[in-house]
């Protein structure tokens, strides 16, 4: 097992704007760590909107920090990866977390998220 990653004060990002389903915009801003010749995804933020002072924001950010701390200890990237898939992706029983629309903001999110952990 490896160490848990250290976040340096500053690290580089990129920010994603993509429009989610049901919920408008969404800026997604992944943070990284720079290794030798790679990067690796350590931390992600979610804002909604242009203010981002709803509930649901509150909530996305949340689940933002939650999944960057998962992303900053030492489990191993692919288990990471499955339980996102596991909670935030449908399945064939349509266990996920859905909203009116049929597909939840944060499944829009984790897409982006497991491109960068595949």
């Amino acid at each position: 097992m490896t160490e848990p990653i250290v976040r340096e004060k500053e690290i580089p990002s990129s920010t994603y704007r993509i429009e989610t389903a049901g919920c408008g915009t969404a800026h997604v801003t992944l943070g990284y760590q720079e290794l030798e010749n790679t990067r690796k995804l350590i931390e992600v933020r979610i804002l909604i909107g242009k203010n981002g002072g709803s509930c649901g924001n509150i909530l996305l950010d949340t689940i933002a920090k939650l999944i960057s701390v998962y992303l900053q200890s030492s489990e191993p990237r692919y288990k990471i990866a499955k339980k996102l898939r596991h909670l935030f992706m449908p399945d064939t029983k349509g266990n996920a977390i859905t909203c009116a629309q049929g597909r939840s903001c944060i499944e829009d999110v984790i897409k982006l998220v497991l491109r960068e952990l595949d």
